[in-house]
């Protein structure tokens, strides 16, 4: 493997009430902000989380694992115990992709924020300090093959 292929860290995660526990492989430790109305309203605030496009999720427990179908090419995953917000999936191949709350995994030190997604939805009332990647809306439903 040369230095510029790196393995995927495996790592563990879970909810704030520990009913939803998974381990998933995390191909580079780097996060994006979403920060379209639906994941704000979701979460409470940007959504800030980790792409793992090749997931092999294995669910350690998944008992209050409830997946909430909110627009027709999108899901998104919370436990139905405590309410915590973590995991978005594409609809039309779930096992696809996953995106993971970055705090929901165990250890999110030394992951860098990577860009910052629906860049043109973000409100007036914050703004990030950095010069990371902007991508709009429309760049990534292209991205996703959604456009």
């Amino acid at each position: 493997m040369t230095e510029s292929e790196t393995a995927a860290d495996r790592m563990r995660g879970q909810c704030l009430c520990g009913a939803i526990r998974f381990e998933v492989d995390v191909p580079e430790r780097t996060y994006s902000v979403c920060h379209c109305g639906l994941c704000r309203r979701w979460s409470g605030g940007p959504l800030m989380s980790v792409h793992c496009p090749e997931p092999n999720t294995e669910w350690l427990n998944d008992d209050g694992l409830t997946w909430y179908q909110g627009t027709p090419w999108a899901q998104r995953g919370f436990c139905s115990r405590c309410g915590s917000s973590l995991f978005w999936r594409l609809a039309q191949e779930p096992e696809g992709m996953l995106i993971v709350s970055v705090d929901a995994l165990d250890d999110a030190a030394g992951f860098a924020l990577d860009r910052h997604i629906y860049s043109d939805a973000r409100p007036d009332r914050y703004d990030f300090a950095d010069d990371r990647p902007r991508v709009t809306e429309a760049e990534l439903m292209k991205e996703l093959g959604l456009g």
